[in-house]
């Protein structure tokens, strides 16, 4: 074996355990984790919403956020792997170095998400619903309930029910999408038909934004969990996309070929007209 291919195989190795660092607390906690036993008010409004089912089930949302970007990246740089006649091999070696930082800014935004949901225990707004407290438990003072009062059969429900915070599908759904939108923003350069990429990148957002307000209307969420849900996955796209994924070295090696500072212009200026050219 080569030098060059003992190499890759071994940051590959150091990648794959990357993403196994973060991925694997997130199933530890998903198994073994209970969320901190938050009292509340017999009287709070806000926790007496009814039960209902996900307008948008956590498997689709998982799905259709990773598998968008990464389809994306594949045909878009197999196009331009196409158009420029590149080999095989690097192909591969760009898609590689744009979709494991993904899968890694992905786990670390699961991780992030769920290590405030089982420290908070914030209650969702339909708990008092699955939990079926024992009202006369209620103090004479206070009518503060506290410690195991919940007389529901649906310990599964129950539980979940007090991990409201911060909103994961919203938290995932805006990683996976804002990283869309800023991949597009840099890769996306095919300016003769200048409003597809645009539409793309606004298609993308309004799937994050419409998953958060499901979480909403669904009564799984409050609307302070889904802004944090929204904050927490748009940081970690930005900061993914920008100092851990390939496209920032990609962009300043694009941009000292071009005599512009704009990001996706090109200028030929070999005649001196300045006119734009198809990348």
């Amino acid at each position: 074996m080569d030098i060059n291919r003992r190499k890759a195989l071994l940051r590959v190795a150091f990648d794959i355990a990357a993403i196994a660092c973060v991925a694997i607390p997130v199933l530890v906690l998903f198994a073994l984790a209970k969320g901190y036993k938050r009292g509340f008010y017999c009287d709070d409004e806000s926790l007496m919403h009814p039960y209902k089912a996900n307008t948008i089930p956590t498997w689709v949302a998982g799905f259709v956020g990773i598998a968008l970007p990464s389809l994306t990246i594949l045909i878009l740089e197999g196009f331009k792997a196409y158009r420029s006649e590149k080999k095989m091999f690097t192909y591969f070696a760009i898609c590689y170095k744009l979709l494991m930082p993904f899968c890694f800014g992905c786990g670390l935004t699961q991780l992030t998400t769920d290590i405030a949901k089982y420290t908070v225990g914030r209650l969702r707004p339909h708990f008092i619903t699955v939990c079926q407290p024992n009202i006369a438990s209620c103090t004479v003072d206070t009518g503060f309930l506290s410690g195991d009062v919940c007389t529901g059969t649906d310990e599964a429900a129950i539980a979940e029910a007090r991990l409201s915070f911060p909103s994961g599908h919203t938290s995932v759904a805006f990683y996976c999408m804002i990283w869309l939108i800023v991949y597009l923003q840099f890769k996306f350069t095919w300016k003769r038909y200048w409003l597809i990429r645009p539409l793309m990148q606004a298609g993308a957002f309004f799937l994050a934004y419409y998953t958060g307000l499901s979480r909403i209307s669904d009564y799984m969420h409050h609307w302070s969990d889904v802004l944090a849900g929204a904050i927490i996955g748009t940081v970690v796209a930005l900061l993914d996309v920008f100092f851990m994924s390939d496209i920032q070295t990609w962009r300043k090696r694009k941009c000292q070929e071009c005599s512009s500072s704009l990001p996706l212009y090109e200028q030929n200026n070999t005649n001196g007209t300045g006119t734009s050219v198809e990348p």
